[in-house]
């Protein structure tokens, strides 16, 4: 996941770019657990258009768009933010809110348990 500042930010908005910014800070322990879900979905979906800041270092970002605690990922769509995800509740839900950026919406996480126990 590369990092990007407010200009980078500012840049991709201007271009009417799709993607999606994780806003963090290094001391922020739910962050840091949020970064190791967004870690193994990158590692899943490595075409997500995924980004990192620093919000210590993002005001202008972070007063833009009304960021009112981190983390917080910001899903910005052709140069307007349209969604803001507070929770980060689990890689699938992740994938299943940021895949669309990539076109892969359709696609999800199958764990073991669906399916039945005689399936070869």
């Amino acid at each position: 996941m590369q990092d990007w500042n407010d200009e980078q930010i500012g840049q991709a908005i201007k271009e009417k770019q799709s993607f999606a910014v994780f806003f963090h800070t290094p001391f922020c322990g739910t962050c840091k657990v949020a970064r190791r879900m967004l870690d193994v979905a990158m590692t899943i979906e490595p075409e997500l258009p995924l980004k990192a800041c620093n919000a210590n270092y993002a005001g202008a970002s972070v007063q833009k768009w009304k960021i009112s605690s981190i983390p917080c990922i910001v899903v910005v769509e052709k140069g307007n933010a349209v969604r803001f995800i507070y929770a980060v509740k689990s890689v699938d839900y992740l994938l299943s809110e940021l895949r669309y950026l990539t076109g892969m919406q359709h696609l999800r996480i199958v764990a073991s348990s669906d399916y039945p126990e005689n399936t070869p």
